[in-house]
C-alpha cells in the first residue's frame, strides 16, 4: 500500500476507545557488528500528539522544563528518589554536567535518557533544546540488535495528510542519516500501526 491507504486501512481497523498512538516499525538490513547504528533526533512537522516530561541540569532557568534539577539531585537518582520514564522522559543538560552523570550511567542508560550529544539533549542552548522537544522533536533510533527502528507519527486523530506529511518528514531525515557502511537498501520493509490495529506495509 501507499502511505496514504496504509494510514486509511490503519485508523479505519483501530479496535481501541481512546485516541491511539500510530507507529512506525521499519526493518533495517544493517550489520551490528559493524557499528551501523541509527541515532537522530527528529521534529516532525506535526508533531506525535505525544506530551514528554522533560527535566533539565542547566545553570540558568529553562521555560518549559517539567524538573529543575541541579547536579546535586544526581544522587536522588542514585537512591530511586527519582525515577527515570516515571519523573521524566527526557534529561536535557549542559556539556558541564555530563560528568556527574557518569555515576547514574546504568540507571539512565537502560531507561533511554541518558544525555547524548548526536539526539539533542547535551547542549549549550538548553532552552532551544526544550522548545523543540516540546514541539514534538523525537529521537530515532535502532533498538539494541541493531535491526529494527521503532517510532510514531501522531496519533490516531490527526488527519491522514497530517500523518503522511510526518512519515515523508522521518524517511527523509532516514535518508539523510543512512550509516556510512550500510548498503544502498539498508531499508528493507516498513509497516504502519495503531494501538489494538492490525499493521500494513507501506510500498
Amino acid at each position: 500500500m501507499n502511505i496514504n491507504d496504509a494510514l486509511e486501512f490503519v485508523k479505519k481497523n483501530c479496535k481501541a476507545k481512546f485516541d491511539s498512538t500510530i507507529e512506525v516499525h521499519i526493518n533495517c538490513n544493517l550489520n551490528k557488528d559493524k557499528q551501523e547504528a541509527v541515532r537522530f533526533s527528529l521534529t516532525l512537522p506535526h508533531g506525535t500528539g505525544k506530551s514528554k516530561k522533560i527535566a533539565v541540569i542547566a545553570s540558568k532557568k529553562i521555560v518549559g522544563a517539567d524538573l529543575e534539577l541541579s547536579d546535586e539531585d544526581v544522587g536522588k537518582l542514585e537512591k530511586a528518589q527519582l525515577k527515570p520514564k516515571n519523573d521524566f522522559d527526557i534529561l536535557v543538560v549542559e556539556p558541564r554536567y555530563m560528568s556527574k552523570l557518569a555515576k547514574v550511567a546504568k540507571i539512565l542508560g537502560p531507561a533511554g535518557v541518558m544525555p547524548n550529544p548526536k539526539n539533542g539533549t547535551v547542549t549549550e542552548d538548553v532552552q532551544k533544546a526544550v522548545d523543540l522537544f516540546k514541539k514534538g522533536r523525537t529521537e530515532i533510533r535502532t533498538e539494541p540488535n541493531g535491526t529494527v527502528i521503532h517510532t510514531i507519527i501522531g496519533k490516531r486523530s490527526f488527519t491522514t495528510l497530517s500523518l503522511a506529511e510526518n512519515y515523508q518528514e522521518l524517511m527523509s531525515a532516514l535518508a539523510l542519516n543512512k550509516p556510512q557502511k550500510a548498503e544502498a537498501g539498508w531499508i528493507k520493509d516498513v509497516f504502519i500501526s495503531a494501538t489494538m490495529s492490525p499493521s500494513a506495509k507501506v510500498s
